[in-house]
Parts: C-alpha cells; sequence; structure tokens
C-alpha cells in the first residue's frame, strides 16, 4: 500500500522541513501545494524530492483541500499542515492501519501547541481531524474547519500523545491576533451567506458563550494562564465577527453604497 502525503504551504520554509522531516519514514509519495510562497518552501520541497504544483494564494486551505488531494497517486492519504509533524509512534500505527486495510478513514487526535505549551484543555485537546484515509474516500467542503464527508468505517485513535499529531499553531500573541483577524472575516461572511444580520443579542451572546465553553466547560482554568488568555482571545475573534457582521449588515442595508 503506497502512502503520499499532501501538504498546502504559502511562506512557511523552516516549518515545512520538519514537517518533510517527520514523516520520511511513512511516506512513499510527497505533494506539496504552494500558495504563491516567496520565500524559500519550494526549495525544501524539492530537497525533500516532492512533486510541486503552484495554486493562487486562498484564504483558507479548504477552498483547495480536495484538488491538493487529487494531485496525489498514492492508495492512502496523509494531510497535513506544515506546522504538524508525526512522531514516531504514530508513523508505525498508521503504517499498521495501511496494511492491514479494515478502514477507510483515521480520525486522528492533535496536541496544539500554543506559545510554546501544549494545550491540554480549553477545547484544544483532543482536537480530532480525519486526516488519513483512502483516496477518494473523504471530501472537504469549502466551508473552513468543517468535519469532512467520510465514505466508510472510521477509525478513531485513542486520545494519547503519543498517537497524535503535533500541530505547533501558535508561535506568540501577535501570529494568534494576525491569523483570527482573518478567520473572524471569514466566520461574519458564513454568517452573512447562512442570512444572518447583525443582533445586539448575538453580540453579547456569542462571545459569552465562547469564553463559558472553553474556560468552564472544557476546564481551561487547568491549563494556568494560557488557558485564560487563550479564553479571552477566542472571546476577541467572536467579537471581530460580530462587529464585521454589522458592518456588513449596515453595508447591505444601504445597497453596497460607502457609509459614513
Amino acid at each position: 500500500m503506497a502512502i503520499a502525503v499532501v501538504v498546502n504551504t504559502h511562506n512557511e520554509a523552516e516549518k515545512l522541513k520538519d514537517c518533510l522531516q517527520s514523516v520520511r519514514p511513512l511516506v512513499d509519495e510527497i505533494v506539496v501545494v504552494d500558495m504563491e510562497s516567496i520565500d524559500e518552501s519550494v526549495a525544501v520541497a524539492r530537497k525533500f524530492g516532492a512533486q510541486v504544483y503552484q495554486e493562487k494564494l486562498v484564504p483558507y486551505v479548504e477552498l483547495i483541500r480536495n484538488e491538493s488531494i487529487r494531485k496525489a497517486h498514492s492508495d492512502w492519504i496523509l494531510v497535513l499542515d506544515p506546522d504538524e509533524r508525526i512522531p514516531s509512534k504514530l508513523v508505525e500505527e498508521l503504517k499498521k492501519i495501511a496494511e492491514e486495510n479494515k478502514f477507510e478513514a483515521v480520525n486522528i487526535p492533535r496536541k496544539n501547541i500554543i506559545f510554546g505549551k501544549w494545550i491540554k484543555h480549553t477545547n484544544w485537546w483532543p482536537d480530532y481531524h480525519v486526516r488519513f484515509f483512502k483516496k477518494g474516500k473523504v471530501i472537504w467542503s469549502d466551508k473552513i474547519h468543517l468535519y469532512p464527508r467520510v465514505e466508510g468505517s472510521v477509525l478513531e485513535l485513542p486520545a494519547k500523545k503519543e498517537s497524535a499529531i503535533e500541530h505547533f499553531n501558535y508561535n506568540n500573541v501577535s501570529e494568534f491576533l494576525f491569523r483570527q483577524n482573518r478567520y473572524s472575516e471569514i466566520l461574519a461572511q458564513n454568517y452573512f451567506d447562512e442570512g444572518q444580520r447583525f443582533s445586539w443579542f448575538n453580540f453579547f451572546w456569542r462571545p459569552k458563550r465562547v469564553f463559558l465553553q472553553r474556560y468552564l466547560r472544557h476546564a481551561g482554568f487547568l491549563d494556568g494562564f494560557h488557558g485564560f488568555a487563550l479564553s479571552i482571545l477566542a472571546v476577541i475573534s467572536q467579537f471581530a465577527a460580530e462587529v464585521k457582521l454589522w458592518e456588513k449588515t449596515r453595508l447591505s442595508a444601504s445597497g453596497g453604497k460607502k457609509l459614513s
């Protein structure tokens, strides 16, 4: 059973190097879809013998995820982001799963390492994602952060750190806020496209719900100050989405005319 890794990247050369190094013992084929990088991402990919494809930069990877996967020719596909790593224990488990060939897809836990710490609560663990599957059995929606559609049986790995994808997603607060600004814009647009319009109730309730879920329901307080800070930052991101929805609502009511 041949295995391919598929990675979409944009200006993440150093992270891509560590990512591809971690999967070397597992994969037979490397596919890197580069989205207008101006750093050494393409050169790094080619050093690992990757098939490199160029695509236009998109707001979020789900928009081209399916197309990227179609570029691979192997029986099994492992989808990773450049800031993710596969530990040796997980490499061995995925090899065995592919050889036994009993499932169509695998739901894998993910360790989110934020501001230098593994966040074990705050709704960041076990953070399951379908990332390993038979080609043609998993289809992603073009909406951000939605669970993909799977044809067939799914194996869920136990929530153990040695069997988890390591995700180095936010190195510092500035990086978090930069990315959340983009995500809040996407969320606001999704709300608007679904027919939602600004309301004072949602403006106050949805950010409050975010905090209650992350800090209390998902025990963010057990992550110490990291948990509190991440809960507050998530609230800020939700407030930003609500304000952007307010902006879109006003613009729509004005017929698209510039508002003062």
